[in-house]
């Protein structure tokens, strides 16, 4: 399921962010290009509105100008020409008496693949034949250009008709290769940038999600774990009832109860008792640790305490049951130590460090409570056989977690879980500490 959920939260997020990447590499590039395209429209339009006889001025593009008829007979011609050929310059006319329109009188369009982009407007005929418009003023490509003379014999036949005046073309066209193979390059750029961040997209929203997710993993990894470790628990106090309520129904099913099944009665009452009441312990902290990670118990008004006070009562308490053990109970308090928290919680709290203390230690227990400038720290050190391992210190706050491998010893595992879980409601922090022999809980109340 959580893998499912990881590849579909990685899909989404890699659709919307190449989605958006796209968008952003389009978009300059479409701006770009019309302005480049609108720059050189512009150009031409303007040569176009500039007399023949008049030089147009550009400083972006070099503009040849020619004027043609029907016939394709070029007229006259302006500008520089130098990336124009005679064949060039016959494909251009052709290729604009092709695409005129009877609708329109001017337009744009290009030929060699956009490479050379020109503008064509049908111009009216003069009203002299020997008007200044139509007079050659080119003088240097004369190969292109029919003077109309007396000495050119060839004067084109829709010219003759005085009745029927002829039909000109104008047309200005610039060299745009450049700027094509620049659009080009520009493309090809974005195309391999487009797919070199894309697979970086993916790969990071991979990692991103799987990141994100692992808290999710990890709780219903937790989850499972507990309702296990759980059942397990719960599943030993009630073996023995049920044993023993079948013992007590055998005997009750019997006309009359002899006496010497009195004493066996007994021990199984007394073993239904003591399962009950390991039963509501542990349901009792199951409940208290639910209602610590849930943060109910946090909602509740904090107050000023003396923890100095509180560490004093539970070290007093606590002495003579570390003394009944054999053990011993140093602590080392120092007055007036306050600070802001719940007093049955911080009372829980050390009891708790207390009670793990006495069941695990060889001997010697020491609880120390002292402040400096940024923090007040509580911390409970006890002898004990053998050093914990890396993974003790990983798991020993996590629930049903007991040192005792073979789960021989009292308690269920949730004593260090409530604990942890009562210092982070007071914004503090615990570590434990395990060296030459000896493990040291430390708990630390930030200022």
């Amino acid at each position: 399921m959580i893998e499912k959920l990881q590849k579909k939260l990685t899909l989404l997020l890699s659709s919307v962010s190449i989605f958006l990447l796209i968008f952003m590499l389009i978009f300059p590039f479409l701006f770009n290009r019309n302005s480049i395209y609108s720059d050189m429209r512009s150009t031409l339009s303007e040569a176009m509105n500039t007399p023949m006889y008049q030089d147009s001025v550009s400083g972006s593009y070099a503009v040849f100008q020619m004027m043609f008829d029907s016939d394709g007979n070029i007229i006259d011609t302006s500008g520089a020409d130098f990336f124009l050929d005679s064949k060039i310059k016959q494909d251009l006319i052709s290729d604009a008496l092709n695409k005129i329109s009877g609708n329109s009188n001017r337009f744009y369009s290009s030929i060699n693949g956009g490479k050379l982009q020109y503008i064509c407007e049908v111009k009216a005929p003069p009203d002299r034949f020997d008007d200044e418009e139509r007079r050659p003023h080119n003088k240097t490509d004369k190969s292109d250009t029919n003077i109309y003379s007396a000495e050119n014999k060839s004067i084109p036949h829709n010219l003759t008709d005085s009745n029927r005046p002829p039909t000109l073309y104008r047309i200005a066209v610039t060299d745009f290769s450049t700027e094509i193979k620049n659009l080009n390059n520009l493309l090809v750029l974005l195309v391999l940038l487009f797919f070199v961040i894309s697979t970086v997209i993916i790969l990071f929203s991979k990692y991103f999600v799987k990141k994100s997710i692992q808290p999710v993993s990890d709780a219903i990894t937790s989850q499972r774990q507990f309702i296990s470790d759980a059942s397990h628990e719960i599943k030993t106090p009630l073996t023995v009832i049920i044993n023993n309520v079948g013992n007590i129904q055998k005997a009750i099913s019997k006309n009359s109860i002899q006496l010497e099944n009195m004493e066996l009665l007994k021990k199984n009452i007394n073993g239904i008792d003591e399962m009950s009441e390991r039963m509501k312990h542990l349901t009792q902290d199951l409940l208290d640790l639910s209602r610590l990670e849930n943060w109910q118990d946090r909602k509740e008004q904090m107050e000023k305490i003396v923890l100095s006070d509180i560490a004093t009562k539970e070290c007093l308490y606590f002495e003579p049951l570390f003394f009944e053990n054999n053990k011993e109970l140093n602590y080392n308090i120092e007055d007036n130590i306050s600070v802001l928290g719940d007093a049955n919680k911080i009372k829980d709290l050390i009891s708790i460090l207390l009670e793990n203390a006495m069941k695990y230690s060889l001997s010697h227990t020491t609880l120390t409570l002292t402040k400096t400038k940024k923090s007040i720290i509580l911390s409970v050190e006890n002898d004990i056989e053998k050093d914990l391992s890396k993974e003790d210190t990983v798991n020993i706050f996590k629930r049903f977690y007991r040192l005792d491998e073979s789960h021989s010893g009292s308690g269920y595992g949730l004593g260090l879980p409530i604990a942890k879980e009562i210092v982070l409601m007071h914004k503090g922090e615990i570590k434990v500490i395990s060296k030459n022999k000896k493990i040291c809980f430390e708990v630390y109340f930030h200022m």
